[in-house]
């Protein structure tokens, strides 16, 4: 898979989120970008677990605790996250 700037496409990568006691939440928002499928990472709050984790903005979200999320809407994706 080809980027459009030429550059391959990122091997994906497994990043474990997991809440912190001093923390609210993971730390990110997800979102879905125009013309293209998925769910794709947008703001990652410093020093949340989503950072912790290795979360990057643009990062696209291909499974969620072992389970493709191909298909689904950013409902069902928000509500498997929140599991």
């Amino acid at each position: 898979a080809m980027s459009t700037n030429g550059t391959a496409a990122p091997e994906p990568r497994l990043c474990h989120v997991r809440k912190m006691p001093n923390f609210d939440g993971y730390g990110f928002n997800l979102h879905a970008e125009k013309g293209k499928p998925g769910q794709y990472i947008g703001k990652v709050d410093e020093g949340s677990p989503a950072e912790a984790a290795g979360l990057r903005r643009g990062d696209r979200i291909l499974e969620v605790n072992g389970q493709s999320i191909a298909g689904e809407t950013h409902k069902q994706v928000v509500a498997r996250i929140k599991q």
